[in-house]
């Protein structure tokens, strides 16, 4: 009994043993591709071909794959969503059975992805049966749960990959396409308990892309998201390099990322190049360094520092929130400088063709493009300070403004700086216009010394003294950038002082006092008031009305200009009740061009005529400047 046990016991063995070695060398010489396709078929929901699938058995069990394919959904850009040229792999037969699994030698090349939203925002890589059906927004829950990084406990150990000849693409629902090309990616470890490394060999949107990263070890990774994953990275691409040292709770979807970042180039092509701007740009260089996190739709870029060109950035705060369901991204940015030359940077923030675009810096031509898309992506939402702002020529200083770009608009609710003593402060916007924008302001500029103004504006002397307080509105239509709009622009503006002196010889002078016949007038007199009103038409304008009330008189004027023709007619003429007995009070007109205007008597004509009795007339004023100017003791008409 015992005998015929050990023999059918052993037979059974052999019986075994012969069943898996038959199994054995049947798998080994089979082709598995028509056994994997139907199963991969009803699980994906899609059409799928495999070429070859061949399994080796062995310790390490080695997997070869060759002509794989899986079809896109019915409305993609492309017949198929995947290909893959050839996938090469060995997994320890053991590790199957005890985990975690463990693999070596693996290769994928000629492999091509495409991600993509179709315009109906239906995204491609949703399998299954109602794949190309809408789906209503996720509900807290359902995007909690889908926001959950994936349990990492049973990560394969992977001692060494390689992905030769691939791409990866995105493609939005508004059609742009981010394309990212893996000419060669290497990954590898000695062990489970070793650093894990990768370098990359590729490009993005035909950028050339270098990375080499070294990770903690792969035991590490199993650990996550309760304990994130630190890694060091290094890129460059031309002549720009980042590293970045951080932390990340979900290393697979790039999720809960923390850490240091650094970025520095000459010259800026590579930026250039990677947000889309084509064509001749003068080199921008820069340097910036910041903290760097990134979790779910939100982008940080935080305690950020550094240059750019000759500006200097003290401090930056930058906030992307990615916009979901076909809506616009959201950035919000908040930026202090030390030193913000706009000249330096108008490689930036003027287009290729357009001033200041060409190589090496614009120092005097500096010009900002005014552009308001009709669906911006991202929307802006911007506050910048700085203690020095240089454009052009001038040189401001404490400048802060806040502004926001929506559709079709950007708003500047705040504007303030001060230059040469003085401090301005406005509000603004500019609209879409058919192709060009239209551009309005209200602008309000206290405490100008007179003296400083003149200098700056590179008049000779005058003998007044005193702060100049303006009121202005403007408007400009049909534009493209700053300087246009401000060359073009419809501007009413209201000038004020209240504070002041005057020598005493423009005053009689101007009341033609017979008194300056026998001798000269010294001092000065106390300015009471001062009014003016300008209405300027794409530079042809009018001054009215023109009041200065002083000790020693009151003067009353009225001007026509024209700053494109350099031309002039100033009529202005003392009033008799202000004057002393010896002032004559005959009106005066200059007219002609600025660098020599003629000089007569107003009334000799009827153009001086006209122009002396609106000179004491109440000029309409629009509502933003008719408190400013009501207040001033010469919008009241003289006798």
């Amino acid at each position: 009994m015992l005998r015929w046990f050990l023999v059918s016991l052993l037979s059974l063995t052999v019986l075994l043993l012969a069943l898996f070695g038959a199994g054995w060398i049947w798998i080994d010489h089979r082709d598995l591709a028509a056994f994997a396709t139907p199963r991969l078929e009803k699980k994906l929901g899609r059409t799928v071909h495999i070429g070859a699938l061949h399994v080796h058995p062995g310790a390490w069990l080695t997997i070869d794959a060759d002509d794989i394919s899986i079809a896109n959904i019915a409305s993609g850009t492309r017949p198929q969503m995947m290909t893959l040229g050839h996938l090469g792999a060995q997994i320890r037969l053991t590790s199957l059975i005890w985990g975690p699994p463990e693999a070596r030698n693996i290769v994928i090349s000629k492999f091509s992805g495409l991600f993509e939203r179709t315009p109906a925002h239906l995204p491609n890589w949703r399998f299954g049966p109602h794949q190309n059906e809408p789906r209503a927004p996720l509900t807290p829950e359902e995007q909690a749960k889908a926001d959950t990084p994936p349990d990492l406990g049973n990560a394969p150990g992977l001692r060494n990959a390689t992905i030769l000849d691939s791409d990866v693409t995105y493609r939005s629902a508004n059609g742009a396409s981010y394309r990212t090309t893996l000419e060669k990616v290497e990954f590898a470890s000695t062990s489970d308990s070793s650093p894990f490394t990768m370098t990359l060999t590729g490009a993005y949107n035909d950028t050339p892309v270098s990375i080499s990263a070294e990770m903690e070890p792969i035991n590490d990774l199993r650990k996550t998201p309760a304990r994130p994953y630190a890694t060091t990275a290094h890129v460059t691409s031309g002549d720009m390099t980042s590293d970045f040292t951080g932390t990340l709770t979900d290393p697979v979807n790039f999720e809960g990322v923390e850490g240091h970042t650094t970025v520095t180039t000459p010259t800026s092509d590579t930026l250039f190049s990677v947000a889309g701007i084509k064509g001749d740009h003068a080199p921008v260089k820069l340097t910036l360094s910041g903290d760097f996190s990134h979790s779910g739709d939100d982008w940080h870029f935080t305690k950020a520092h550094g240059t750019i060109q000759t500006s200097t950035m003290e401090s930056g705060d930058f906030t992307l929130i990615e916009g979901s369901h076909g809506k616009p991204d959201d950035v919000t940015a908040k930026t202090g400088f030390g030193c913000l030359d706009i000249n330096g940077l108008m490689p930036i923030l003027a287009p290729s063709g357009a001033k200041g675009s060409k190589k090496g810096p614009s120092t005097l031509h500096a010009d900002l493009l005014l552009i308001t898309p009709p669906d911006p992506d991202p929307l802006v939402h911007f506050e910048l300070t700085a203690r020095q702002l240089i454009y052009n020529t001038l040189d401001f200083s404490n400048l802060r403004i806040q502004g926001a770009q929506t559709p079709n608009r950007i708003e500047i609710p705040l504007l303030r700086l001060d230059y040469i003593g003085a401090s301005l402060s406005a509000d603004g916007r500019i609209e879409a216009d058919g192709t060009s924008s239209r551009v309005s302001a209200d602008v309000a500029l206290t405490h100008g010394d007179i003296d400083r103004l003149r200098r700056v504006a590179g008049l000779a002397p005058v003998p007044v003294k005193g702060s100049l307080n303006f009121r202005i509105t403007a408007s400009s239509k049909n534009v493209h950038t700053l300087n246009e709009a401000i060359s073009r622009a419809d501007m009413t503006a209201a000038v004020s002082m209240e504070k002041g002196e005057i020598a005493k010889e423009i005053v009689e002078a101007a009341s033609m006092d017979l008194r300056l016949l026998f001798r000269h007038a010294k001092g000065v007199t106390p300015i009471t008031c001062l009014l003016g009103v300008l209405q300027m038409h794409q530079g042809i304008g009018t001054v009215i009305p023109l009041r200065l009330r002083t000790g020693a008189g009151t003067i009353a004027a009225k001007a026509n200009f024209d700053l494109r023709r350099k031309w002039l007619d100033l009529v202005f003429a003392s009033r008799p009740f202000s004057t002393s007995f010896f002032a004559l009070d005959v009106p005066v007109r200059v007219s002609g061009p600025f660098d020599a205007p003629t000089l007569s008597l107003a009334k000799w004509s009827k153009v001086g005529r006209d122009m002396l009795a609106d000179s004491n007339a109440v000029t309409n004023l629009p509502p933003a400047l008719q408190g400013f100017a009501a207040s001033n003791a010469c919008a009241r008409p003289t006798r």
